[in-house]
């Protein structure tokens, strides 16, 4: 029984770590979405030439 609490104390922690993770390091895109901006960025440019 005291288990639950334990696995529940780990989760927040894990929590914890990753939003001073995420604080401390900016988040950079994936592959595939930089690519994708990257392409909706060349097509607005290219229309506004």
């Amino acid at each position: 029984m005291g288990r639950s609490s334990k696995s529940k104390r780990f989760v927040q922690q894990g929590k914890d770590a990753v939003k001073k993770h995420d604080e401390r390091f900016p988040y950079y895109s994936t592959l595939v979405e930089a690519e994708t901006n990257r392409s909706r960025e060349d097509a607005v440019s290219g229309s506004l030439l």
